[in-house]
C-alpha cells in the first residue's frame, strides 16, 4: 500500500498542473535561504509538511465517510458509484472537463500567506499550491477517495500519507541534493499527453469495475455513464 502510495504521488509530479512549479518553488526557497543549505533544506520541509497537511485532512475527510461499513465492496450500488466516479475523473483527464480549483485557494488572502518568507510562508505556499493543483490531481485522488471509503481507519491515513508523501519527494531530495534540480524533467507538451494516457488507465480501472457488476445491472450502469459522459461534456462546454 505505501510503495503504490508513493508510486501514485510521485506521478502526481508529471501533471501540468505541478511540473512546472517545482522548479520554481525550488529556487524561490534556494533565494531565501541564501547560502545556507540548513534554512533551504527548512524551507522544503515547511512546504512538504503544508502538502502533506492537504492529504491528512482528505484522509480525515475520508475517515469520517467511512462509518464502519467494510464490505461496500461488495455492494452493487458501490461499484456502480465507484464506477461511475472513476468515469468522471478518467473524463476529466481526458480534457473533456475540469474539476474547479476551490475560491478560496486563489483569493488575495491566500496569496498573501503563501508569499510570506520563512517557514510559514512556505508552510502555506504547499497548502496553496496543492490545493491550486486540484484540476490535475483531482481526477486521481478521486478514486483513491472513494476507495478508501471502504478500508479501514489506519489503511485510509497510510493510503493518503504515503501519496502526499510520493508527491512531496522531489523536495525532500532537492533539500537534501540541491544539484538534483538539474534532473528535473523540463514541462511540454508531454505532460498534456501523460496526463490523457492516465485517463486511459482510468477507463481501464471503469471496465475492471464493470466486470464485478451484477448483468442485470449492466445496460443501466452503462446508460448512467453515458449519462454522466454527457453532463460533463455539457460542463466542459460551457463558459
Amino acid at each position: 500500500v505505501i510503495g503504490y502510495g508513493l508510486l501514485g504521488g510521485l506521478i502526481l509530479n508529471l501533471m501540468p498542473c505541478v511540473l512546472p512549479v517545482i522548479g520554481l518553488k525550488v529556487m524561490s526557497f534556494a533565494k531565501q535561504g541564501g547560502q545556507s543549505r540548513a534554512q533551504i533544506l527548512g524551507l522544503n520541509l515547511a512546504y512538504v509538511a503544508g502538502l502533506l497537511s492537504v492529504f491528512l485532512l482528505l484522509a480525515t475527510l475520508a475517515s469520517l465517510a467511512n462509518f464502519g461499513w467494510g464490505e461496500l465492496n461488495t455492494q452493487t450500488w458501490f461499484k456502480v458509484g465507484m464506477a461511475s466516479l472513476v468515469f468522471a475523473m478518467a473524463l476529466s483527464f481526458l480534457g473533456v472537463w475540469e474539476l474547479p480549483i476551490p475560491g478560496f485557494a486563489s483569493s488575495g488572502k491566500a496569496t498573501e500567506l503563501s508569499a510570506q518568507d520563512g517557514p510559514v510562508g512556505a508552510f502555506m505556499m504547499g497548502v496553496f499550491t496543492t490545493i491550486l493543483a486540484t484540476p490535475c490531481s483531482g481526477p486521481f485522488l478521486g478514486p483513491v477517495f472513494g476507495y478508501t471509503i471502504s478500508q479501514p481507519t489506519s489503511i485510509i491515513y497510510l493510503i493518503f500519507g504515503s501519496v502526499g508523501l510520493g508527491m512531496g519527494l522531489p523536495y525532500l531530495l532537492i533539500g537534501f541534493f540541491p544539484s538534483l534540480v538539474r534532473w528535473l524533467p523540463k514541462p511540454g507538451a508531454w505532460m498534456d499527453t501523460f496526463k490523457q494516457l492516465m485517463g486511459f488507465v482510468l477507463l481501464a480501472t471503469v471496465v475492471w469495475l464493470l466486470s464485478s457488476v451484477n448483468p442485470t445491472y449492466f445496460i443501466a450502469t452503462l446508460s448512467l455513464l453515458f449519462g454522466i459522459w454527457f453532463a460533463c461534456w455539457w460542463i466542459g462546454s460551457t463558459p
